[in-house]
Formats: C-alpha cells, sequence, structure tokens
C-alpha cells in the first residue's frame, strides 16, 4: 500500500493531480480543497489512499493527514464509495465533516452530491464514535459560522473547503444579497468578490 508520494505537481485537473515521482507520473483524484491549495509546479507530499477493484485501480490523495482519515473512514461506510467520500471532502472541509457528524447533522450531511438523507443517517451512525469529540475540534470553525443560518454556513464552510480562509469567505458572503438565489449562484458571486 502506498501511504503517501512525494512530488512535482506537473498537472491539476477538475478532480485530480498528475504527480511526478523520479519520472513516473502518478494520476491522483482529490478534493477541491487539496486541488485549491496546489500549484503546478510546485513540490507537495500528498497522502494517499490505493482503491483496487476487480476491474480498476484507483489512487485518491490528500494534501492533510487529517483528509485522508476522515476519508478512509467515509469509506468504511457500506455503500460509500471513494467518489462519494471524495465529493463529501469536496463539500466540507475535514473538520466540518467531523462536526456534521458528531453533531448528527443529517440535513447538512445530505446536501452532498451522491448522498440522500438514509446514507447520510448511516455515515453519522457508523462514524460518531470514531472521529473524535467536539471538544477536539477547532474552536475556528464554530465561531466563523456560528452567527449565520445553517445554508449560510455551508455556503461559507463550501468556500473555506475550496481554499479560501474564513475571513475571506464570511466578507465575501457579508457583501452579496443572496435573497432568492441558490447555493450555486451564491458562491460564484462569492468567488468574483473574493478574486478581485
Amino acid at each position: 500500500m502506498i501511504s503517501y508520494i512525494k512530488g512535482k505537481v506537473v498537472k491539476k485537473g477538475p478532480d485530480y493531480i498528475i504527480l511526478d515521482n523520479g519520472g513516473m507520473g502518478y494520476f491522483i483524484s482529490t478534493s477541491l480543497s487539496t486541488l485549491n491549495r496546489l500549484r503546478e509546479g510546485e513540490n507537495v507530499l500528498i497522502w494517499t489512499y490505493m482503491h483496487i477493484r476487480e476491474d480498476v485501480i484507483a489512487l485518491f490523495g490528500f494534501l492533510t493527514s487529517e483528509e485522508i482519515e476522515i476519508f478512509k473512514k467515509l469509506i468504511s461506510v457500506s455503500g460509500v464509495g471513494p467518489r462519494v467520500g471524495l465529493s463529501v471532502l469536496s463539500t466540507y472541509e475535514a473538520s466540518t465533516v467531523k462536526e456534521i457528524i458528531l453533531k448528527d447533522d443529517v440535513l447538512r450531511m445530505s446536501k452532498v452530491s451522491g448522498i440522500g438523507k438514509k446514507t447520510a443517517g448511516k455515515i453519522i451512525l457508523e462514524l460518531k464514535d470514531k472521529v473524535g469529540t467536539l471538544d477536539g475540534l477547532s474552536a475556528e470553525n464554530e465561531i466563523n459560522v456560528s452567527q449565520y443560518s445553517s445554508e449560510v454556513s455551508d455556503i461559507i464552510n463550501a468556500l473555506i473547503a475550496l481554499g479560501f480562509n474564513p475571513n475571506e469567505a464570511k466578507k465575501a458572503i457579508d457583501r452579496i444579497d443572496i435573497t432568492g438565489k441558490t447555493d450555486n449562484e451564491i458562491i460564484k458571486e462569492a468567488l468574483k468578490k473574493i478574486n478581485r
């Protein structure tokens, strides 16, 4: 099993990177959070998980050990494959996933593409005793979103998962009239505000 790979980011795709290590290029599927923290040409260490089935061998990788550990826990749940695990970590930061699980927040978990309420409930039930405690979570994550509604909190967490710091995400949301807009519309508008 490959635990990690050190190398140069040769290419970034929409949901993967190609990492060069000693002249060999590794295709590694990854989350939006990891993607947005990487630049082509930089040398990095990527924590990896090798997924083996009869018809496929695939590498999944992340920039932090916390992310890979949550990914492994997610895919240990029956019915949750690597693509769904990746979708969770592309929607929320690893610390937010822990918070959602520990708070039995089925609604927020079910907002992830590919996860319905039944699967969300199953993930929470099976992982609640395996992700630590609320005391172990970053207090920063709680403070950042506590003043907002659950819906807006999810949008802020999505922006954080895209690699923006919490203050940038909060400021961008504060400058947007969100009335009648979908989550995607709000996120697109927030990205424009952040990138100015």
